[in-house]
């Protein structure tokens, strides 16, 4: 199996490699996210070559429940076993990079337990794209970065009061009171034709999207 990175939206920021190990499988795993939607794949194919592939779906619905999530990562699992065992080379398509909060990695725990291979194909995150629309560097000297995935818990908001760049990933916009007095900026459904940037944080509206990265940096006269 390879884990195969798409990146955020833009199919200009698939790899070389990544086009290599999608046209070098006869299967594709697809995610199936809320609404049954495939972006994963809607990426992939601007690229690739997708007519003599065979698609399979797996259901990545982002559930909180932890034993319906465990549920899903184990059908995943089981049904690209069940080509990897016919010696079928499977690509499972990811969102962003593969090893930055991806379901891959929880799939391939379970592949790796069954006693198949698997490699993973780097790739563009989300935040990394969203700076380069920005075009703000995320860190610069000895500035940290850190990376918080939700929206904030009480372990995780105290990281927001700790120097360096935050970037807040799937719209946390409840962080924002907290990040007061740092250069905010945002970015929706980056690379995608739905794109939008803010710059500030009263630019951000209430109902931005799922895909939605917001940065903090401290200002610039600090720095």
């Amino acid at each position: 199996m390879y884990g195969i990175s798409v990146g955020p939206g833009d199919p200009e920021l698939m790899t070389l490699k990544a086009v290599r190990l999608i046209e070098k499988c006869s299967v594709i795993a697809a995610p199936l996210t809320a609404g049954k939607k495939h972006l994963a794949l809607d990426i992939a194919s601007q690229v690739c070559d997708m007519s003599n592939k065979q698609i399979m779906f797996i259901e990545s619905q982002m559930n909180e429940n932890r034993v319906q999530r465990q549920c899903e990562h184990m059908r995943a699992a089981e049904t690209i076993a069940d080509h990897l065992e016919k010696g079928e080379n499977t690509a499972l398509l990811n969102i962003g990079d593969i090893s930055v909060y991806s379901t891959f990695s929880y799939i391939a725990d379970r592949i790796s337990q069954m006693g198949y291979e698997y490699e993973m194909c780097a790739g563009v995150t989300s935040f990394c794209a969203a700076a380069a629309e920005l075009k703000i560097p995320l860190v610069q000297d000895k500035q940290p970065l850190i990376v918080i995935p939700s929206e904030p818990d009480t372990q995780s908001e105290a990281l927001l009061h700790t120097a360096g760049t935050k970037v807040l990933m799937k719209k946390a916009r409840s962080a924002l009171r907290i990040l007061s007095g740092t250069d905010i900026y945002a970015a929706e459904n980056c690379g995608l034709k739905n794109q939008k940037i803010y710059t500030g944080a009263d630019s951000i509206p209430d109902n931005c999207g799922y895909f939605t990265v917001i940065i903090s940096k401290q200002k610039r006269e600090d720095t």
